[in-house]
């Protein structure tokens, strides 16, 4: 027997039969959407490693409070290094009536070593495509700054005792870090026009740093040289750069591959389904064959070759769905991913492509495996195999399989262990509680009269399919719950994040004398929620009377010099900024401990359970703080989880307001300032100059921008995901339309009523559809929460009434599917259905 042949021409014949075009529509789903994803993760990766030298400006940095130094200029020179130093820090600027916070950058020649800085002498004019340094008494602006000041390019700009002349607008500037939320516009000047205002002196809040530039290998040896040498600074390198796209996208990143997981999964249940139903179909067919003289391993061969005739193009259509997807994510996502993404590889492509073999072959074999036990007296005694222990090894490895490459292409092992691990829960208790409830029934049946008889002696009478089909059902609508009612309802948690009133300015520098004039002043102007917080700054020196020492360093780091992967707040001795209050502040969680009454006079304090991991401290330890010559130390009776992104005021540590004493201090205020109201704001800061002014209006809409776009792209990969989900819905649903249909026809044969039918298999797929509702719904309550808390870090109730509407739209479902299906059941004579059966 030609194999080829004969697997060619059974799939020609049989290509529109419902199961093979189930498995067709079941590969290149997943196939594309595995493709899109990964294709998307692969090509921001490669943009983010290849710029990354780009925007940090250089190959390797020191950073520091002071400035580094000149011996490292010097060696650097000596080794045949280019090197420049930079100074920047934050200062308002102040044109006529309008102010803004801006980020001064001093440069000196050679900046920018790596990249080029762009700039325009005027609005839409020619592009400087490598301006390099302002010359002296000029300076470069970003396009928000002139705005916002009503400058335009060749006006004056006010700076410290002088003035600058605005030489050109930023369009891009190298050396940004990549940041995807820059809290105030940059103004790049010369260093020489810094260095004589005395903004540099004692004291001032400078970051400091010097970049150098050469062949890898000199970067690496000189590195070892600067490790024993940057004491209380820091080495900056390509791993530094691109935090805040790679924080914004992994966060996209999540959202995608948990709709990227659901639809792999569940175009696996489609297509063990519809393999089974497949390997069903064709009993007869194999019990012919073997009468007449046909090997089993040529029979196995040639169905498989049928199924891999299929994948072929199933795989080809997936990957280009897939391509075409990543494009429309890439289109959404926007300014969210790098503007020049560099052209897609072939790995993600050919791991797509392996999703769809892994789905054919890792659950579609196994049916096929019991076809192995078929016996040519089939023909006679309709008998047939047992599922063996190999296909169940054949669905573990699968399920395994598919695990790991998704890992690979999502790149989340977290998430993907609490969805496909929930979901594994539910099959288990989907099949226990199944075989137990039909066990059960079967000894009840005698005791039930008419359709309710007869329809729930169809699902005893054919347990182990009926199990199947619930495990399917329960599957199906367990993902769809969680894409259409727990991932829109993370998506509204991480929105909420930011309310209507989120603070968009920040009020430093405030004294304690000035605390009730500007509270005032800006309650006048409509910020009704402003308040004002103290703000101390000190030194932790000691827990437990020892010198502080992080716990969170690996035994390499104690190992490594000082600076080696470090940052600012990794050195123990670094100024500690901490607060005090008598209330439990507000976008924080207790998490241990008692926090404090406000009549308490205790020493008391509450930590940031980020704070308290990193130097391992727990409630009843005590931490010593210095502020000056003062050192007090306060029991730890607290810790708490603070939300960083609610744009409001937290501290790693908190003490009793009672027990703080004369602790020297200045005042904060951050505030939610109505539009048009903020042009006061310029005037209580020129009346009273020692104060700062923050405002962070444009990057609260660039986060709400960010994400819209993730909802957006989210959705797009859902529909993959819910297309899936439908497809198994009616794999699920069809699992036993054969078996079914041979029962009517024996039914009507004995004198059964069309009504008598109808309502049998109105109760066998009602009871289905209910049971599968109900762990649906609660599987899908339980893991959404899981997920939420565990992934997201999102604080998600279960949305009770949109999972039970979902629940009770898939019994609606799954009754409309029983009532469809017997209408053709009905209409097809007995004598035909018998011997199609």
């Amino acid at each position: 027997m030609n194999l080829l042949r004969h697997a060619w021409r059974a799939l020609r014949r049989e290509a529109l039969a419902g199961d093979l075009l189930t498995v067709f529509a079941a590969l290149v789903l997943g196939v594309a959407v595995m493709t899109a994803v990964g294709t998307l993760v692969n090509r921001v990766n490669l943009a983010l490693t290849g710029s990354a030298a780009e925007m940090l400006g250089g190959d390797l940095g020191v950073a520091g409070r002071d400035d580094p130094p000149a011996a490292f200029a010097e060696e650097a020179q000596r080794r045949g290094l280019a090197h420049t130093r930079l100074a920047s820090f934050g200062s308002v600027l102040f044109q006529g009536d309008a102010s803004q916070m801006a980020s001064i950058k001093a440069v000196e020649a050679g900046y920018p070593l790596r990249g080029a800085l762009r700039v325009r002498a005027t609005p839409g004019g020619a592009l400087i495509a490598d301006a390099g340094m302002p010359a002296k008494g000029q300076a470069y602006a970003d396009p928000r700054l002139l705005q916002a000041l009503g400058l335009k390019a060749g006006d004056d700009l006010e700076f410290g005792a002088g003035t600058l002349r605005i030489a050109g607008i930023i369009e891009s500037e190298p050396d940004a870090g990549g940041d995807l939320l820059t809290l105030s516009p940059t103004l790049l000047v010369n260093r020489a026009d810094v260095e004589g205002t005395g903004l540099l002196g004692p004291g001032s809040r400078i970051n400091y740093r010097v970049m150098f530039a050469g062949p890898a290998a000199d970067i690496a040896s000189f590195r070892q040289w600067l490790l024993p040498q940057v004491k209380g600074m820091r080495l900056l390198s390509v791993n530094d750069t691109q935090r805040g796209v790679r924080q914004a996208f992994d966060l996209a990143g999540r959202f995608l591959g948990l709709s990227a997981l659901l639809a792999v999964l569940l175009a696996g249940v489609a297509t063990a389904l519809a393999a089974n139903r497949f390997a069903l179909r064709r009993i007869d067919q194999v019990a012919i064959l073997r009468c007449l003289g046909a090997r089993q391993r040529d029979i196995l061969a040639g169905l498989a070759l049928q199924l891999l005739m299929l994948a072929v193009p199933a795989c080809a259509i997936g990957i280009g769905l897939g391509m075409a997807a990543q494009e429309g994510l890439v289109q959404v996502l926007g300014s969210l991913v790098p503007q020049r993404l560099p052209l897609p590889e072939a790995m993600p492509a050919l791991t797509g492509a392996g999703i769809g073999l892994l789905l054919l072959f890792g659950f579609g074999l196994p049916p096929l495996l019991r076809l192995r036990g078929v016996p040519p007296m089939r023909v006679l005694n309709r008998s047939f195999a047992a599922l063996p222990p190999a296909s169940l090894l054949a669905y573990v490895a699968a399920l395994a399989a598919s695990l790991v490459l998704a890992v690979q292409v999502t790149g989340d092992l977290k998430l993907a262990l609490w969805v496909l691990g929930g979901l594994a829960g539910l099959a288990v208790a989907a099949g226990v509680v199944g075989f137990l409830l039909l066990q059960l029934l079967r000894g009840l049946q005698h005791r039930l009269h008419g359709n309710w008889r007869l329809g729930l002696a169809a699902l005893t009478r054919r347990r182990m399919l009926a199990v199947m089909q619930l495990v399917g059902l329960s599957l199906s609508l367990c993902a769809l719950l969680l894409l259409a009612v727990i991932g829109p309802g993370l998506l509204q948690q991480w929105r909420e994040r930011l309310p209507a009133d989120t603070p968009n300015y920040f009020l430093i520098n405030i004294q304690p004398e000035q605390r009730d004039s500007v509270l005032a002043t800006l309650q006048g102007l409509g910020a009704h929620d402003a308040s004002i917080e103290p703000m101390a700054t000190g030194r932790l020196i000691a827990i437990n009377g020892k010198p502080p020492l992080r716990v969170d360093r690996t035994p390499a780091d104690d190992n490594q010099p000082q600076g080696e992967g470090q940052r600012d707040d990794d050195d123990e001795n670094r100024p500690l900024n901490f607060s005090w209050r008598s209330t439990f502040p507000p976008a924080n969680t207790l998490v241990n401990g008692t926090f404090w009454k406000p009549d308490s006079t205790a020493a008391e304090a509450s930590v940031e359970i980020g704070w308290a991991k990193r130097y391992g401290v727990y409630p009843g330890d005590r931490i010593t703080i210095a502020v000056g010559e003062q050192q007090r130390e306060f029991s730890v009776t607290s810790v708490r989880k603070a939300d960083w992104n609610t744009f409001r005021p937290n501290f790693f540590v908190l003490l009793n307001p009672n027990a703080v004493g004369d602790t020297p201090h200045n005042l904060l205020s951050a505030f939610h300032l109505p539009a048009g109201q903020a042009a006061g704001l310029g005037a209580l800061v020129r009346a009273q100059p020692n104060l700062s002014l923050l405002d962070v209006d444009a990057v609260i809409s660039q986060v709400r921008d960010v994400m819209e776009r993730v909802a957006q792209a989210v959705q797009l990969v859902m529909v993959f995901s819910l297309l899936a989900g439908v497809l198994v819905l009616l794999a699920a649903l069809q699992a036993t339309a054969g078996e079914r249909r041979y029962d009517s026809a024996v039914l009507r044969t004995l004198g059964a009523t069309r009504r008598q039918l109808r309502g049998a298999v109105l109760v066998e797929f009602g009871a289905l559809g209910a049971l599968a509702a109900l762990l649906a719904v609660g599987a899908a309550a339980v893991i959404g929460v899981a997920v939420s808390q565990k992934v997201f870090e999102l604080p998600l109730l279960p949305p009770w009434p949109g999972l039970l509407l979902g629940g009770l739209l898939g019994i609606a479902l799954s009754l409309l599917a029983g009532w469809l299906g017997t209408r053709r059941i009905l209409h097809t004579p007995p004598a035909l259905a018998l011997r199609e059966a």
